[in-house]
């Protein structure tokens, strides 16, 4: 089970970045981009570690397969005690399956961390702390690309956690933005 493939020599097989990060800059953004070969949430879990405060979760589910709507389903102010076991408790179900992209955010430093579709870690907003948790960790600074072409799963054995991560939390659906799609 995995989340991102990719054909090699006509076989499709689960795709890994190569723990690698680059920094992207545009006109309306300035972002990090972080391609982990493994271990995305407890990535994840260390870059907002770095923040101090509360955070907001915001999971998007754009390709539902089991009874749940589509949709933004925004949690209610969390601290990071409860927004890690969250994101303990469905990590498997996160990185595993392609349905969903899951936003971050720290109202204190304005920092947002997403984690999409395509396995892909985003920084928004980050810290002096972030970059150099990245540098620490070992990544190397390389140019990001997802592989082309690739496929998404979404799995069979992932539908129990998405009716679940629904209901065992709070959360205040809206409907779904032409991005998200």
């Amino acid at each position: 089970m995995y989340k991102l493939g990719h054909y090699v020599n006509h076989k499709l097989q689960e795709y890994r970045y190569a723990d690698i990060f680059d920094v992207e800059e545009e006109d309306s953004y300035k972002r990090i981009v972080i391609g982990c070969a493994e271990n995305h949430v407890s990535t994840i879990l260390e870059l907002i570690a770095l923040l101090n405060g509360s955070f907001y979760i915001l999971y998007v589910l754009h390709t539902p397969r089991a009874r749940i709507e589509s949709g933004r389903y925004q949690s209610e102010k969390l601290s990071y005690n409860e927004a890690s076991t969250i994101l303990n408790q469905f990590h498997k179900f996160f990185e595993n399956d392609a349905r969903h992209d899951i936003w971050i955010y720290s109202p204190e430093t304005s920092t947002t961390i997403v984690y999409d579709r395509h396995n892909l870690i985003y920084i928004y907003g980050y810290t002096t702390e972030q970059v150099q948790f990245i540098e620490k960790k070992g990544l190397k600074r390389k140019h990001v690309e997802i592989p082309v072409p690739h496929v998404h799963s979404y799995n069979k054995e992932c539908d129990t956690f998405e009716s679940k991560l629904i209901d065992q939390y709070t959360w205040s659906r809206t409907p779904l933005l032409d991005e998200d799609r």
